[in-house]
């Protein structure tokens, strides 16, 4: 058992669930037997807590060939695009997933209905409408312009019931020159003030520039991508004591470069090599950093592959995938470890992620809650009383 602290692994681990929480963790020959209780043998599988994807879109996927005209279908077309990904989220492992942007509150709706019971899902953390200028980036963002137009937004999304607000201050790719903001300075500001006094986070969209600088000076509590963050910019994370999340696939995965219009796709392949090598400064320069896969399903595993190849430690990347996301989502208190107390959100694989973090994307079974979610087909799980 890995249970994303920073103690060392348990050999022959038990986990007590009560209800949705853990009762206890640790040595099978340490735990208590408690009559009565249904008892699940995973076999010789390796525990881990849920994973914690820190950044994705519930409707869109975009390794599909298709996904720009998809991204234009009806509401109802795109929630049920949503269950679909939703589904193939929680069957990788991932218990808990940070959604920044969907149109017309579709990710609330979502959220409730899986909260109500009515849904099976990840938890989710939401932003409702993502915030964009008019001619900045974002195809799933809304546009709204000047510091007022902004600061109705951030209440308009707060009202419906959001739990982070996301502002996109630049494009993906990078053009010629400098970094150029999307967002005047005025405008950040009203963002982030006005998620802040109601007691919410704010991210920003963002891969560099002034626009990083602004959101810092802001107060934003983090930053999405960072793909050419500069080393003046990584010390001023560090001592801001901001997060980074790290998205890697959209400039890494071959997949996802092939679904792109040819244009599209030959700006990130231009940019491949830099992109690469910041988010690997931005990690050896010891910023705090969780990982999201951005817009694909069933893939945050991979994404934590790409983090080790970037220069990661495998412990690193599974606190990031874990640990580090709970924080970043603001509850720590209740997942990313397998602790007492913590929400029982587990996540049984089979192999050593330790060793070799490929491991990750060999799942065995998912419990959610307290619930099992998912179970290989196969798996030589037993279910007794005791």
């Amino acid at each position: 058992m890995i249970d994303g602290t920073d103690r060392p692994p348990i050999e022959r681990p038990a986990i007590l669930v009560e209800g949705d929480r853990i009762a206890a963790a640790g040595r099978r020959e340490d735990l208590r037997r408690v009559k009565g209780a249904r008892e699940l043998d995973f076999g010789d599988a390796v525990f881990l807590p849920g994973l914690v994807d820190c950044h994705n879109h519930l409707a869109a996927d975009l390794t599909q060939k298709d996904w720009l005209s998809r991204l234009g279908s009806t509401d109802a077309e795109l929630t049920l695009n949503a269950i679909s990904n939703m589904s193939s989220d929680l069957r990788s492992g991932v218990t808990t997933l940070r959604c920044l942007g969907e149109r017309n509150f579709l990710d609330m709706a979502c959220k409730k209905a899986i909260e109500s019971g009515r849904m099976l899902g990840p938890r989710l953390v939401v932003a409702g409408r993502s915030i964009r200028s008019t001619h900045g980036h974002g195809f799933l963002a809304s546009p709204f312009d000047g510091p007022e137009e902004v600061r109705r937004a951030v209440r308009e999304n707060i009202k419906a019931g959001a739990n982070v607000i996301k502002i996109l201050t630049t494009a993906t790719v990078r053009g010629q020159g400098e970094i150029r903001s999307d967002y005047s300075k005025e405008e950040i500001f009203v963002a982030v003030e006005e998620a802040h006094r109601a007691g919410i986070r704010a991210t920003a969209h963002c891969i560099g520039g002034v626009a990083l600088e602004w959101c810092l000076e802001a107060g934003i509590d983090s930053i999405e991508h960072g793909y050419f963050i500069t080393d003046r910019e990584i010390d001023l994370l560090i001592k801001r004591d901001r997060w980074l999340i790290l998205t890697p696939s959209p400039y890494l995965m071959e997949e996802r470069l092939e679904a792109l219009p040819l244009e599209m796709a030959e700006a990130f392949r231009r940019g491949q090599q830099e992109a690469g090598e910041r988010m690997a400064a931005a990690i050896k320069g010891g910023v705090k950093f969780a990982v999201g896969s951005d817009a694909i399903h069933g893939r945050l595993a991979q994404e934590m592959e790409y983090l080790v190849k970037l220069g990661a430690t495998e412990r690193q990347a599974i606190i990031a995938g874990t640990r580090d996301g709970a924080r970043v989502c603001g509850l720590e208190q209740d997942i990313g470890t397998l602790e007492p107390g913590r929400i029982a959100d587990i996540l049984a694989i089979e192999g050593n992620p330790l060793s070799d973090i490929q491991a990750l994307q060999k799942v065995k079974a998912v419990i959610c809650r307290g619930k099992l979610s998912y179970s290989q087909q196969g798996c030589r799980m037993t279910s007794r009383s005791k």
